[in-house]
């Protein structure tokens, strides 16, 4: 049986399973199979188990009596699922939120709005030369992000691979497992200052002296070799920078000399899939608030709950309990919560509806 890795935003679909075996699969991807029957929800309100259709009866009831509901999560399941939740969020005039929001929805709605040229993957696979991992640390987030697509595979226009026809730069604060993984045809820029290495980037360009200057002037002469160079940004990049519209104009600049995309590398299997798709319905990416008809940081769910702005949350595919501040999630105490989830996540252990 071949099937499709939901275990991050690589969606590797080359996995194999055969008599209980998963092949193919990195450690994360091996475990989700594996393990895909254990720790199981089950359909519960107020702590009780019932049967499917009672608990879609009483989520249904706490949404429509609530004044100010909102919507979050929709990262892991599918765009259907995701455009019906934009579609629920909307007939309750309330919010809507992912992940995204202090993740990197910024970077993608700046892709989607045209200004950050970008490219797909497949095209990074056949021809990209000069590889730059920025603030991203693939070994561990996207495990075979490397392997598949950019620095080992042999592409159409690259049949060399690493040998010889890709050239792979890292830019970390530390050096983590993936700069260590920078030897042939590499280059790894430990950092103190994202924003100087931006500014390095541009002066470079103009010929001007900077403090990264030559490793900067080196990634722009390996650049220059090709047509096709791709950066990755992660978490590192957007939270090491005060100002992304700094980094929009570095690629710009770079685009001057040389042919450079840009791709953010995000985390969760389909956090790209609601950006587009809610950016497609009102022309943002996240936090949005249907009563206000805009976006805004004050929208933002870790926000909403803060400032205690909501009275019912449907949480759907993410577990807010685990991934966010104690001060933000303990706030959910306070607020009838929905949880469609396959496990019983910590959110699903506090909700009133499973």
């Amino acid at each position: 049986m071949i099937m499709i890795c939901p275990g991050c935003s690589c969606l590797c679909d080359d996995i194999y399973i055969k008599d209980g075996k998963v092949f193919n699969a990195c450690r994360r991807g091996e475990e989700i199979f594996a393990k895909y029957n254990e720790n199981r929800a089950v359909a519960r309100v107020d702590g009780k188990e019932v049967d499917v259709d009672t608990a879609i009866e009483k989520a249904i009831e706490i949404l429509k009596d609530a004044k100010n509901p909102a919507i979050y999560g929709l990262d892991t399941t599918v765009v259907e699922a995701q455009s019906l939740a934009i579609e629920v969020a909307e007939k309750l005039n309330g919010y809507i939120d992912d992940n995204s929001s202090f993740c990197l929805g910024e970077l993608v709605e700046a892709v989607l709005k045209g200004e950050i040229p970008t490219t797909t993957l497949d095209e990074v696979r056949d021809n990209a030369y000069v590889l730059v991992y920025w603030g991203t640390n693939p070994y561990h987030s996207l495990s075979r992000h490397m392997s598949k697509y950019t620095y080992y595979p042999r592409g159409k226009r690259r049949p060399r691979g690493y040998d010889e026809d890709r050239y792979l730069v890292v830019v970390d604060v530390r050096k983590s497992e993936t700069a260590k993984l920078a030897k042939k045809n590499a280059k790894f820029i430990q950092v103190e200052s994202d924003a100087e290495l931006v500014d390095s980037f541009m002066k470079v360009v103009d010929g001007k002296a900077a403090k990264y200057a030559k490793e900067a002037g080196a990634i722009i002469t390996e650049m220059k070799k090709a047509d096709f160079n791709v950066i990755f940004g992660g978490l590192g990049l957007k939270y090491g920078l005060k100002d992304l519209n700094m980094f929009k104009e570095m690629v710009k600049k770079l685009n001057e000399v040389a042919k450079v995309y840009f791709i953010p590398a995000g985390f969760h299997g389909n956090m790209r899939g609601f950006n587009e798709t809610l950016f497609e319905k009102v022309g943002y990416v996240n936090k949005y608030s249907f009563r206000d008809g805009k976006s805004g940081e004050e929208f933002a769910f870790t926000e909403l709950l803060k400032n205690e702005k909501i009275d019912a949350a449907l949480i759907v595919g993410t577990d807010p309990v685990y991934s966010l501040p104690f001060d933000v999630s303990s706030k959910l105490g306070k607020v009838k919560t929905i949880v469609i989830d396959p496990r019983m996540s910590f959110t699903a252990r506090i909700a009133d509806v499973v």
